[in-house]
């Protein structure tokens, strides 16, 4: 089979397929031009720890952390490198890769998959000035678990930095904090103020200065360690640790001057977009968890009615075995569609209008929800033994209802966002379709 990138100014921007591919070997999956060695090894090794991980998951949703063994597996595989620039010993994977990588964690368990998204974090914090970047990944070697892991960065709400003697003093608490107990350094957002200056700053801490809460007590997700951190007294953070929001897009975009690999030739747009790509792929991902439990059970399940030998033998369960097939390709293909783009645009140093921004983020959440459509559709057939906590499919719904309240991923929110936009209304000043501009509010 023959893969070659087109040279510029063709391809899926404009709306065509980029380049021939000959297909006189039959594929295995879908095929890119933008999957690497190294992202189908890793992709490969997690589609073979995903019963490893869904049978862990009860377990884990009560420790509210992923199993200590599970993370291990992860970092043995290089799952927390995969963005990290190959000149810190990453992978710089590019986004349709780590689609693919997501949706085989989703299938096993969305937490897993959440903890990658943690891990994909380094495609912006690694685009920092030098300095902090260099202390970032000093703790690379040896440690189990992601790098690094965030909160309130953009949120409404965050910490406060007054400006001391080669540094900041910093309070406060950030909410969210996903992953934060196997994280090396955790960052969050902080209003900053400097005698009559003020705006928003994006902080690196060492976790050894802050308190964790026990707060993350939720109907879904509860296995992501997604709990809020605070500050016992203000800490001190020096300057290098310190990232003026107003300055982010321009480190975003000079990632491609200091770094190699596809993951860092995206622009800020394409970039920022990425994530949201990885969520819509777990929960596509764990729409075909839920199909394959449905699959297996359906043959040897009696219905409490009507009088079948099985639920694989009732007209309803093959018609939402087969709608709920349909939501899930529908589902899959707009993501794969923009993951490819995203890399495409990449190769080509472009990036994304932002009415091309707002929508595909619009997009991608609409995708998300067929993909959900699709897990509530096999549960209701299943009827109430799908409820049973032992039930993955009662836990795929309930996963995929946190992850779509996330405030950068509610489809009408963002419907709203690429709606005015579409209707000529001045549009908001948003930033990676649906965060607030921190640095539009200096």
């Amino acid at each position: 089979m023959t893969d070659t990138i087109n040279p510029a100014g063709t391809g899926l921007h404009e709306g065509r397929m980029p380049g021939p591919v000959d297909r006189m070997t039959p594929l295995d999956a879908v095929a890119s031009r933008y999957l690497s060695p190294e992202g189908r090894r890793i992709a490969a090794g997690v589609q073979g720890l995903q019963q490893r991980i869904r049978d862990l998951a009860p377990e884990a949703e009560k420790r509210g952390r992923l199993d200590s063994g599970i993370i291990e597996a992860f970092t043995d595989l290089g799952l927390y490198r995969a963005c990290a620039p190959l000149e810190y010993g990453g992978y710089a994977l590019g986004a349709r890769d780590i689609a693919e990588i997501a949706g085989a964690l989703g299938k096993g368990d969305a937490s897993a998959s959440w903890t990658f998204f943690v891990g994909t974090s380094l495609r912006m914090v690694s685009t920092l000035p030098e300095r902090l970047v260099n202390e970032l990944y000093s703790r690379l070697d040896g440690h189990s678990g992601p790098l690094a892991a965030g909160g309130s960065t953009f949120a409404a709400v965050t910490g406060t930095a007054t400006r001391a003697e080669g540094g900041w003093m910093v309070e406060g608490k950030w909410t969210y904090v996903s992953g934060n107990h196997d994280a090396a350094w955790l960052f969050g957002g902080a209003a900053w103020a400097d005698g009559d200056k003020s705006g928003h700053a994006l902080i690196m801490m060492d976790p050894a200065d802050i308190k964790r809460l026990d707060d993350w007590q939720v109907a879904g997700m509860a296995a992501s360690d997604s709990n809020s951190i605070v500050t016992i007294e203000p800490v001190f953070v020096p300057d290098h640790r310190f990232v003026d929001m107003a300055e982010l897009p321009m480190h975003m975009d000079s990632a491609a001057a200091r770094f190699s690999g596809l993951a860092y030739q995206a622009k800020t747009r394409a970039s920022m977009m990425t994530a949201t790509v990885v969520n819509m792929a777990a929960l596509v991902g764990m729409a075909e968890g839920a199909l394959d439990v449905f699959r297996q059970l359906a043959p040897a399940r009696k219905p409490f009615s009507p009088p079948y030998a099985s639920i694989a033998e009732m007209a309803s369960s093959q018609v939402a075995a087969g709608k709920a097939r349909a939501l899930i390709d529908a589902a899959k293909a707009t993501v794969l569609q923009y993951a490819d783009e995203i890399d495409h645009l990449a190769v080509r140093g472009e990036d994304y209008t932002g009415d091309e921004e707002a929508q595909g983020c619009t997009s991608l959440a609409f995708a998300g929800q067929l993909a959900k459509d699709a897990i509530d559709l096999i549960l209701r057939i299943t009827g109430s033994s799908g409820m049973a906590l032992s039930s993955p499919l009662q836990r795929y719904s309930r996963d995929a209802a946190v992850i779509l309240s996330h405030g950068a991923m509610r489809l009408e929110s963002l419907a709203e966002i690429s709606g005015r936009r579409l209707l000529g209304q001045p549009p908001f000043s948003m930033f990676a379709g649906g965060l607030q501009d921190k640095a539009a509010q200096k």
